[in-house]
């Protein structure tokens, strides 16, 4: 479901607790009701406040009310099969059902008898979490394991997730046989919900992606295996050079137990990138990773900036939070810049939790390991001007042609592979048709800013090497000829010329090997300030 799906959804469901709200006598007294007590067990307990403090306490206390109704209403067969289907579509990135979206497609589906007592105190039940300081939350079913083959019951033990993210465990309930809500033998706990279909009851957060200051321009990080392929390519002399490409290479969780247990669903990392004078210039938003992955490295290979010096300055810290939604706050950050702390004032939720800070320097090397305590990350800089001259300046630039064959695309030219083997996943070349020796085919590349060059390597395809080319400059008015190669039978031809300021750079193809010379093919185009 894409992002305005979600925001028209999320309009919806504001609407119908909005007239549940009108509907209902008041927030305070719906969530002073309880379930019916059993004689021979314990009812459901109000939260204990031990430890957290505001918008979670009142949360848990208050989802208190929704325990026995979501119970009744899970005794029928076709309602869980509708809680399951909503959970398993992931729309927040994780495997949970908003309450109004069940209410809402269980009357339009016909599924559920709307006279039914069960049905009327369910929906009765829903404005129980109702205006907190201000902010609505929305309650939800969060289905722990749901997306990796948890059998299924027809029985549905239920929990309320704790105030307290550490706790480890928490109440369950079920219906006895005369359909009272008492407690299980023994608590809910990860092995449990591993075990057996457990729907916990919390607070939705907000959708991926919707975190981040208001005028802060947000970063959406996504899985490197499913976007971007190969890992980012860092400067090989391992030094950053100005108006270089700064990568954020990967991140992960030093203890899987941080920022809440088994009842908070996936971690919903964040980062607020933010310049040496304080302000915050990029809200990275990651995906929704589970507990039991987020020690492992998350490979995001993500561009943060390109690093101006004159603009952002000589350092950039990274204020990692975990998201759980609430309304904005604005919090006071210490960050420690050359020995001096820096006070901050960032933006969040009211729930997030703060996962500590740390600076990256200009000058350290792109191998430098980076912790805040909680979380340990790796970043990386590549190409820019100057530096040391060791940098392939067409790593990260963009790359265009005057035509291509089907499959092999302009950007295989800088995608920092050396190789030279045959075929479209290693190549760029020419469309079929347009024959270089009387209309020369091109491929160049684009640093978005002007560098000085005077070397360049060109990598062609093995036993199909261009014969003829000339490699280019753009001067700001026309293209001029820097160097020139005839009759090259080699794989790799490397030419020098003296000093030109460019952003473009060409290679001017007039022929493909003897044997196809109609193609002309270019695996690598790697440009050198020395």
């Amino acid at each position: 479901m894409n992002q305005s799906s979600r925001t028209s959804g999320r309009r919806g469901v504001a609407a119908l607790l909005g007239a549940l709200l009108l509907c209902s006598t008041a927030t305070g007294q719906a969530a002073a009701a309880a379930p019916e007590k059993d004689s021979t067990t314990a009812s459901t307990p109000a939260a204990t406040a031990v430890g957290p403090t505001g918008d979670d306490v009142l949360i848990s206390q208050r989802m208190q009310a929704l325990v026995a109704p979501v119970l009744g209403i899970a005794a029928d067969s076709q309602v869980r099969s509708l809680v399951r289907t909503i959970a398993a579509r992931q729309t927040d990135g994780d495997t949970d059902a908003l309450l109004l979206t069940v209410w809402q497609e269980a009357e339009e589906s016909g599924i559920v008898n709307t006279s039914d007592p069960k049905w009327i105190a369910f929906k009765n039940a829903l404005p129980s979490l109702g205006i907190i300081n201000g902010y609505t939350y929305f309650p939800q079913v969060y289905i722990p394991n749901l997306d990796e083959g948890l059998p299924t019951s027809s029985t549905v033990v239920v929990a309320v997730a704790p105030a307290d993210e550490s706790a480890e465990s928490a109440a369950g309930y079920v219906l006895n046989a005369s359909g009272q809500v008492v407690n299980t033998t023994a608590p809910v706990t990860e092995a449990v919900a591993a075990a057996q279909e457990v729907w916990v009851l919390s607070a939705d957060e907000p959708d991926p992606g919707s975190g981040g200051a208001s005028g802060v321009p947000v970063l959406h990080a996504e899985p490197a295996d499913e976007v971007f392929g190969a890992a980012v390519t860092c400067n090989p002399t391992g030094l950053r050079n100005n108006k270089g490409q700064e990568y954020l290479q990967r991140w992960r969780l030093k203890d899987k137990r941080s920022f809440g247990g088994l009842f908070e669903g996936k971690r919903e990392m964040r980062a607020l990138v933010i310049t040496s004078a304080g302000a915050t210039m990029r809200t990275i938003v990651f995906p929704s990773v589970k507990k039991k992955n987020i020690e492992s490295w998350q490979n995001s290979d993500l561009f943060v900036t390109t690093w101006d010096r004159a603009l952002w300055g000589d350092v950039l810290a990274y204020q990692w939070y975990e998201e759980d939604g609430g309304p904005e706050i604005t919090v006071g950050v210490k960050i420690p810049i050359y020995g001096v702390e820096l006070g901050v004032n960032v933006k969040w939720a009211a729930r997030d939790d703060n996962a500590g800070n740390t600076v990256v320097v200009f000058e350290e090397p792109t191998s430098t390991p980076y912790s805040t305590g909680s979380v340990e990350m790796n970043v990386c800089g590549q190409g820019g001007e100057g530096g040391t001259g060791n940098d392939n300046l067409a790593c990260g630039s963009t790359a265009s042609a005057s035509s291509t064959y089907t499959g092999y695309s302009a950007s295989r030219v800088n995608d920092c592979k050396r190789d030279t083997t045959l075929g479209a996943p290693h190549s760029w070349s020419n469309a079929a048709g347009t024959y270089p020796p009387s209309n020369p085919e091109w491929v160049q590349v684009d640093f978005g800013v002007t560098k000085t060059v005077r070397r360049a390597v060109v990598h062609t395809t093995a036993s199909y090497p261009i014969r003829d080319f000339d490699v280019q400059v753009w001067n700001g008015v026309t293209y001029l000829t820097v160097a020139s190669v005839r009759g090259n039978t080699s794989p790799s031809a490397t030419v020098t010329f003296a000093d030109r300021s460019t952003r473009l750079v060409r290679v001017l193809a007039h022929s493909g090997p003897t044997h196809q010379p109609g193609f002309a093919r270019v695996n690598e185009l790697e440009v050198y300030a020395t």
